[in-house]
């Protein structure tokens, strides 16, 4: 027994001293591996961009100053101050100049760099002069295709907008507008004062650069809408065929700059305006195209907007009680006749009106923008909410379809979403941009109760829902 330990012995140590330059081996391995990893050189972020772009512009001799970070969702524009850095401002975030920094001279050019990560998208906007482009000179620009707002617009290239602005001009960086076309982005800020524009971020930050790109193609001349009177014929034919119970026009002469504005009192219903002007027959004129509001009189309150490239307006909008609604619109081609066609459908019935005339147009416009069948009774459930999410649970019946609105009661919206889960089946509607209702449609097949979802954003938003039972 003793020599058959012995022998175990002697080949466990064997076998212990073949193993340790194995494991000498692998840990050297691992410590070659580990510095080649910690020699290579990070990947670049959104920081290490900004602190790239400020570091080359300050030894160009700029003063340079990082603004803290941004962070902006899609349809939240975002006003930023930029003030020139005062003198011997370090490149670090949160060191913006004060207003009214020392160090400015009056022929310097003061520049703003906003980046975000290579796949946002937005647009920057400066704030023109004071008198700089009256409203009218703005309208005209328009008419001849010009838009003086665009031509403030400076679009993103892979996610990185520059915007420099020298001498006195320097006064339209006071206030930049950022919108992101993106669901969302993170902005970094960076301001130089320097006595010429600064060096190029495409120079500075090559990834970000990219090929020319082609131009747009010239589609040609609108097409002619043609005569007017047919024009006229076949809205009043098309929104009968939809069910209005009436339809009735009104004409008025535009101005020389094809401008103009109806003020027509409209009974309670949801309204179609269609807009159509008269084509000049000159062999040179402008093209048509009409763009027009309606609003709301004595309020303001945005109904509807129509900035389509089509030559005649429609608005779609629904109202909770008889009232006065004011058109502006542009685009006739001079002074020519322009004749509003209002199309009328009823508010549908069971709409609850204890809420307020706007809720229940909102309500009513809800069920007329998805073409849902007039309700047959009172609504089963109601509730009211204000900003943000609010989780609404409904008690539903299986086998059994239904219709939930929700309308805006007071405030003003900028987004507006009602979504619904049922079982495995969810659906949702987001009111848009131009919309204070939105409405969904759901059954229950074998499911007792229903999540309805609404989200609401805006300023003091406050809404209610109501759900319907459809046969």
């Amino acid at each position: 027994m003793a020599a058959a330990r012995g022998v175990v012995e002697r080949g466990r140590r064997a076998a212990s001293g073949m193993a340790r330059p194995a494991r000498t081996a692998a840990l050297t391995l691992l410590a070659v591996l580990a510095g080649l990893s910690a020699g290579e050189p990070a990947r670049a972020d959104l920081s290490d961009d900004a602190a790239r772009v400020a570091r080359m512009w300050s030894l160009s001799g700029a003063r340079v100053a990082r603004l803290p970070s941004l962070f902006i969702e899609h349809g939240r524009t975002r006003l930023v101050a930029i003030t020139p850095p005062p003198a011997g401002t370090a490149s670090a975030p949160g060191a913006a100049g004060t207003p009214g920094a020392a160090g400015a001279k009056a022929d310097e050019c003061l520049t703003a760099a906003f980046l975000a990560s290579r796949i946002v998208e937005f647009t920057l906007e400066t704030s023109p002069l004071a008198g700089d482009v009256s409203a009218l000179e703005g309208l005209v620009q328009r008419l001849r295709g010009r838009d003086p707002d665009e031509e403030r617009r400076v679009h993103s290239v892979a996610g990185a907008a520059v915007i420099t602005r020298c001498g006195p001009a320097r006064e339209e960086l006071g206030r930049v507008a950022v919108e992101v076309l993106s669901p969302r982005g993170a902005f970094d800020v960076v301001v130089a004062s320097s006595s010429g524009p600064p060096e190029r971020i495409e120079a500075i930050l090559p990834e970000r650069a990219f090929g020319p790109v082609a131009p747009r193609g010239d589609p040609g001349r609108p097409a002619e809408p043609g005569p007017l009177d047919a024009r006229v014929v076949r809205a009043a034919r098309r929104a009968r065929a939809e069910g209005a119970l009436r339809v009735v026009p009104t004409d008025m002469s535009s101005s020389v700059v094809g401008t103009g504005q109806f003020s027509v009192k409209l009974a309670e219903g949801c309204h179609r305006i269609d807009l159509m002007a008269e084509v000049p027959s000159a062999t040179v004129r402008r093209a048509t195209d009409l763009d027009a509001e309606a609003r709301e009189g004595g309020t303001g309150r945005l109904l509807d907007r129509d900035r389509s490239d089509a030559p005649d307006g429609r608005l779609d909008f629904c109202l909770g009680e008889p009232g006065v609604v004011e058109v502006p619109f542009l685009g006739a081609a001079g002074p020519v006749k322009v004749v509003l066609s209002d199309a009328q459908w009823p508010l549908p019935p069971f709409v609850p009106g204890h809420f307020g005339a706007r809720a229940r147009g909102n309500l009513a416009a809800a069920l007329h923008r998805r073409h849902a069948p007039a309700p047959r009774a009172q609504p089963i459930a109601e509730a009211v909410g204000a900003q943000g999410d609010t989780l609404v649970p409904v008690q539903v019946e299986p086998g059994r379809c239904y219709f939930a609105a929700a309308g805006l009661v007071r405030g003003e919206l900028r987004g507006l979403r009602l979504s619904v889960e049922l079982g495995d089946h969810a659906g949702r509607d987001d009111a848009g941009d131009r919309s204070e209702g939105a409405g969904v449609a759901f059954c229950s097949e074998l499911e007792e109760s229903a999540a309805l979802r609404v989200g609401a954003r805006g300023n003091s938003p406050v809404w209610v829902l109501a759900v319907w039972p459809m046969d």
